[in-house]
């Protein structure tokens, strides 16, 4: 059994070992879902309280005040507490002992699933607002309400709350799923800037311009299957990544800075710190720091490609750190009225 805890929680769990493969448990937790789970924690009146939600059900499980003597205790207190939100549930005695007997022995690693992740705190927030009684470990009143709970993502792929899903998971046979090791993305360069290397005038830019932007083009539809096969972001965020590039590609690389992305050493923090925030009216302390996101991932798509070393890969991370935090500077003066837009 593989716990997903949020950084935040990982300290409850330093009692228990740690998966050992980051990969691996992220992997395990894909092919396995019902065999894992998701946690994290909030402070109720100075007492420490850990959410658990099932990677495929969303069973809930709720422990209380966990303190420095619970937290070594935790490798017995999960187990009862499943079986106290299995029974809820209306699993049988027999079915949650085959379970708890196929799912092995705990081990903790990072979370996974960002719509769990996104689940878990809501839960948490949601719970902070109640009033709880303290006077047991496991909260099965709680676990009761969530239990019949809406949760959207649970919903939309089953039509059933988490007692129910719960049910149908545990009626079909109980086993661990081999982890079959994906093959590895490999990244196909169509690109070639090869012929623009070096300090061009203005009028050799502009006579090559086309061939930039073309080659752009090519660089982020790779870019795009990189990060929907290699790092698995849904369509929607992956949007949002190329929206932003190609503003820094296309608009800013190309007419500002007369550079390609592979020669583009020091233009992300200039990007960053000043030009965005100058150009993009719409700009916000968000849109720059999602920017700064954009911009280290595709930089590690360049360093994976080969097109890059990585020394200029740690440049640039360094570069865009600081292009952030100057960038939020620069936005909240302009919001102060000490500078202007141009």
């Amino acid at each position: 059994m593989i716990i997903g805890a949020t950084k935040k929680s990982q300290p409850l769990f330093s009692a228990l070992p740690s998966v050992e493969d980051t990969e691996y448990g992220k992997q395990f937790a894909a092919t396995n879902p019902l065999f894992c789970w998701h946690a994290n924690y909030f402070n109720y009146h100075r007492k420490k309280i850990l959410v658990l939600l099932n990677d495929l059900t969303y069973t809930p499980i709720i422990l209380q005040d966990i303190n420095a003597q619970k937290k070594k205790q935790l490798a017995k207190l999960i187990p009862e507490a499943i079986r106290v939100a299995f029974d809820i549930a209306g699993v049988s005695k027999e079915k949650t002992e085959e379970y708890l007997k196929v799912a092995g022995d705990i081990q903790v690693g990072a979370t996974s699933n960002r719509s769990l992740t996104g689940s878990i705190n809501l839960m948490t927030r949601e719970l902070s607002s109640f009033k709880l009684d303290l006077s047991q470990t496991i909260n099965a009143e709680a676990i009761a309400l969530y239990s019949k709970s809406i949760h959207m993502p649970l919903i939309k792929k089953t039509n059933m709350h988490s007692a129910e899903a719960l049910r149908a998971a545990l009626d079909e046979t109980l086993k661990i799923k081999e982890v079959v090791a994906p093959e590895p993305f490999v990244i196909n360069k169509t690109w070639d800037y090869s012929k623009l290397k070096g300090n061009l005038s203005f009028d050799a830019w502009e006579e090559q311009r086309e061939v930039v932007l073309a080659n752009n083009e090519k660089l982020l539809a790779a870019f795009e299957d990189y990060l929907l096969q290699a790092k698995k972001l849904s369509q929607k965020v992956v949007d949002r990544h190329l929206v932003n590039l190609d503003f820094y590609i296309n608009i800013f690389l190309v007419n500002y800075q007369q550079e390609t992305p592979l020669n583009s050493e020091r233009s992300a923090a200039i990007f960053l710190s000043d030009f965005l925030v100058r150009k993009d009216l719409t700009s916000s302390p968000t849109s720059l720091k999602q920017n700064g996101s954009s911009l280290r991932k595709f930089y590690a798509f360049l360093y994976e490609a080969g097109e890059i070393s990585k020394k200029a890969f740690n440049q640039f991370k360094e570069d865009i750190k600081l292009g952030v935090e100057e960038g939020l500077e620069e936005w909240e003066d302009f919001m102060n009225g000490e500078d202007f837009w141009f």
